[in-house]
């Protein structure tokens, strides 16, 4: 690799993560000292940023076992029945389906009889996700795939779980915060 396509990325771990002074890059890439200074000044990395740079990798760990932790409650068969239900009213009650019911399409019975059944058929994926029976999903899909070929393509819609996350996280200090802007620098 040539001086020239040395990024800020590829600078940024030679001088934060391997420590390299400039000297030692100058001399690994046969440029001047002048050089690698000019680079990482247009790149915005300076000393000072070390301890940032440092901090915004921590996070990344930070968040990486925070998310395997939430992964290990939640595949919890204790919790599937309220999971079952929270994502029942997440993807049902606040849509079209209420919708209906406030417009007097749906009566009160009605409403019980599909939140009953969303909820048992959530609860029987999960109970399959915590039990590690990855095959009976794949069947499934392979089973349901092709009815609804006719939908729309699915648009995943993460608008309310993202406003959630970081409504928690502007009122939770520390690590969070830095996460989720992370998060929005690398989409």
């Amino acid at each position: 690799m040539t001086w020239e396509e040395v990024d800020q990325e590829q600078l940024e771990k030679l001088y934060y993560e391997q420590e390299l002074s400039d000297n030692e890059i100058a001399k690994l890439y046969r440029v001047s000292r002048g050089q690698v200074q000019y680079k990482r000044k247009k790149y915005g990395i300076l000393a000072a940023n070390k301890f940032s740079w440092y901090l915004s990798r921590e996070d990344d760990r930070i968040l990486g076992t925070l998310n395997q932790g939430s992964r290990e409650r939640l595949c919890k068969k204790e919790n599937i029945d309220g999971i079952s239900k929270a994502l029942t009213h997440y993807i049902f009650r606040n849509g079209p389906v209420e919708d209906m019911h406030a417009a007097g399409k749906l009566d009160q019975e009605d409403m019980k009889t599909l939140n009953k059944y969303m909820v048992n058929r959530i609860a029987g994926i999960l109970s399959a996700v915590e039990a590690g029976e990855w095959l009976k999903l794949e069947l499934l899909y392979a089973y349901y795939q092709y009815f609804g070929g006719s939908w729309d393509e699915a648009e995943p819609d993460k608008q309310e779980m993202d406003q959630v996350y970081q409504e928690i996280c502007s009122n939770t200090p520390g690590i969070l915060h830095r996460s989720s802007d992370h998060e929005e620098e690398r989409e």
